[in-house]
C-alpha cells in the first residue's frame, strides 16, 4: 500500500517510447526541409551509440542533395562505434571526399576493432583528398601491430610526393612496430633523403624495440662522406621471412627541417642521431661512430650528437 501523497512507481520495462526521440529524429531525415534534416543527423549524432537503431535512416540520407547534412550524417554514423563498421568501410567509396573524412576519422577511433576495414584504409591511402588520404594512414596507425599487413601500402605512401602523407605513414609504421622496422631499416637506404630522414624519424619513435637499426642510423649519423650499403635499395631480413626491399624510384620534392633552415641531408643526420639517443644504452655500438661524426658535423648535426651521446651512454 502507497503511503498517502506517495506517487506511483514505474518499471523501466513499463515505459512508454514516448520518452524515445528516435522516432521522431528518423522521421525528420525525411522532411522535405533541408534544416529540419540537418537538425535531426547533429542531434542523432550527439546520442552516438545509443542512436544505432537510426543507422540505415542516416546512411539513406548519405546522398541528401545538401552537402551539410550528408556531412552531419556520416559525422553522425562515425559516433556509433563499431557496430557502424560496415557502413564505415562502404562510406570510403563514396563520391562526397567529407562523408570520405568522416569514415577514415571515425575508423581511426576504434583502433583495432577496425581490423576488418584493413585493405579499404591502404587504398584509401591513395585516396584524391589529401584529408581522407591522411586519414587513413593515421586510421592504420591506431591499429598498431595489427595493421602489419598493411606496411607494404603506407611504405609506397611514405615514398609519394604529398609529404604530410609521408610524415604519417612514417608515424604509422612506427605504431606499427616490430613488423614494419624492416621496412623502415631499408628506407633508410633510400635515394631521397627525406624519406631517408622520415625513416630515421619513425625508427626513434620506437625507441630501444628498434635495436637492429643502430648501424644502419650510425651510417646514416655520418653523412654522405660514408657510402650506405647497399645503395640505392636496400634488402633487410625480415623474422617473418620475406625481404623489405626500398624503391629508390619515388622521389619527394625538396624539404627543409621543421625550422626552415636545413638541408634535406643535414635533417636526415639529425635524426637519425636522434633516433640513436632515443635507443639510448642498447646503441652502445654505434658510440665509436657517432664520436667520429663530430668534428666535421654541421653545427646541427652536432648537437644532435652530442645529446645521443649523453643519452646512451646514461648521462642526464
Amino acid at each position: 500500500m502507497m503511503a498517502p501523497g506517495e506517487a506511483p512507481s514505474v518499471s523501466p520495462t513499463c515505459m512508454t517510447t514516448a520518452d524515445d526521440p528516435l522516432p521522431a529524429l528518423m522521421a525528420a531525415l525525411r522532411s522535405s526541409c533541408a534544416t529540419e534534416r540537418l537538425r535531426a543527423a547533429k542531434d542523432l549524432g550527439r546520442l552516438g551509440w545509443l542512436a544505432r537503431d537510426a543507422l540505415p535512416a542516416l546512411v539513406a540520407v548519405l546522398n541528401d542533395s545538401d552537402h551539410r547534412v550528408r556531412e552531419s550524417a556520416a559525422q553522425a554514423i562515425g559516433s556509433m562505434g563499431p557496430d557502424a563498421l560496415p557502413t564505415l568501410v562502404a562510406m570510403l567509396g563514396h563520391s562526397d571526399k567529407y562523408v570520405r573524412r568522416h569514415a577514415v576519422w571515425a575508423l581511426g577511433k576504434l583502433g583495432p576493432l577496425a581490423r576488418p576495414a584493413l585493405a579499404e584504409l591502404c587504398s584509401a591511402l591513395k585516396d584524391t583528398d589529401p584529408r581522407t588520404a591522411s586519414g587513413a594512414a593515421q586510421a592504420l596507425g591506431s591499429m598498431g601491430a595489427d595493421a602489419a599487413e598493411g606496411v607494404p601500402a603506407l611504405a609506397e605512401a611514405m615514398r609519394g610526393t604529398n609529404i604530410v602523407l609521408c610524415r604519417l605513414a612514417s608515424k604509422a609504421l612506427s605504431q606499427i612496430g616490430f613488423p614494419a622496422l624492416p621496412t623502415l631499416i631499408a628506407h633508410l637506404h633510400h635515394a631521397d633523403p627525406f624519406v631517408r630522414a622520415e625513416s630515421a624519424l619513425a625508427i626513434g619513435w620506437m625507441g630501444p624495440a628498434a635495436e637492429a637499426a643502430i648501424p644502419h642510423l650510425a651510417q646514416v649519423v655520418q653523412g654522405p662522406q660514408v657510402p650506405l650499403t647497399p645503395s640505392p635499395t636496400a634488402a633487410v631480413p625480415n623474422p617473418s621471412g620475406p625481404l623489405a626491399v626500398s624503391d629508390s624510384q619515388a622521389v619527394t620534392p625538396p624539404q627543409v627541417a621543421d625550422d626552415g633552415t636545413l638541408s634535406p641531408e643535414v635533417n636526415c643526420r639529425v635524426y637519425a642521431a636522434q633516433a640513436l639517443g632515443r635507443i639510448g644504452s642498447a646503441a652502445l655500438p654505434a658510440l665509436l661512430e657517432l664520436q667520429q661524426s663530430l668534428p666535421l658535423a654541421p653545427e646541427p648535426v652536432g648537437k644532435a650528437v652530442e645529446q645521443a651521446l649523453r643519452l646512451v651512454q646514461g648521462a642526464s
